[in-house]
């Protein structure tokens, strides 16, 4: 087995394993008696981060090229302007989700430091596109992985490997939804998908958009606490 696949392996392996051990109601516990429960979010990122600059740090690139679209050329741009497109709607989604500043925890502490009340973290939200993809920001980070104009085998791992962790971590957030607000959630559900649209949906979305249905008008259903006894999340 190549020496880049076993290392690069070995990275992926230990970044998603550190980042759900991290989300259990133990991890949360140890830190809520070492530290205020406000600061998890911040940490959490923080962690996130130093271990996503060492795993880029560590890795090995295969040498293998699967494919490598000329720069110039009509693969090349698609590839390049959809990449683009992904990463731009990513943050742009934040604003029919949790702020991009509250999924960092930066929102938690500045709050705290004014003394207000703080932001309720998961709500049920049927704003633009959250009408019809419960977490449209995943969504765009999983195509941000798929769209480089080169990939080769250790890229294609990285892609893989961060799809698979991506549709997980997104379902037990799903799931967490459930929990937390109920009802509510339950019937959120029945009339979204995930992560990528249904045919029923995009038919839908065809139909609003003809007859102008305002995405941003609906309701925002709050859970009742202001903040989660266990502020967990999935990563992107």
């Amino acid at each position: 087995m190549p020496n880049w696949f076993l290392v690069d392996a070995a990275i992926v392996l230990a970044y998603g394993l550190q980042h759900s051990l991290l989300t259990t109601k133990t991890a949360v516990a140890l830190f809520e008696r070492v530290l205020p429960i406000y600061l998890w979010n911040i940490v959490y990122s923080a962690i996130s981060l130093v271990t996503l600059i060492i795993g880029f740090a560590l890795w090995r690139p295969s040498g293998i090229y699967l494919f490598q679209f000329v720069p110039g050329s009509i693969p090349y741009h698609l590839s390049t302007i959809g990449l683009a497109l992904s990463l731009f709607l990513f943050f742009y989604c934040f604003r029919y989700t949790t702020s991009f500043w509250q999924w960092l925890g930066v929102k938690q502490v500045a709050v705290k430091l004014a003394g207000k009340e703080m932001p309720a973290y998961y709500k049920v939200r049927k704003e633009g596109i959250k009408r019809y993809i419960r977490f449209p920001h995943h969504t765009c980070l999983m195509f941000f992985f798929w769209l480089h104009p080169v990939m080769t085998l250790d890229t294609l791992l990285l892609a893989v490997a961060a799809t698979i962790y991506l549709y997980i971590g997104t379902y037990h957030q799903d799931m967490r939804g459930l929990r937390l607000i109920g009802a509510e959630w339950a019937a959120y559900r029945l009339n979204t998908n995930l992560l990528l649209p249904t045919p029923r949906t995009l038919r839908r979305m065809l139909e609003d958009w003809r007859q102008g249905a305002p995405g941003d008008a609906a309701a925002v259903v709050t859970a009742r606490t202001a903040v989660p006894p266990r502020p967990r999340r999935a990563s992107p």
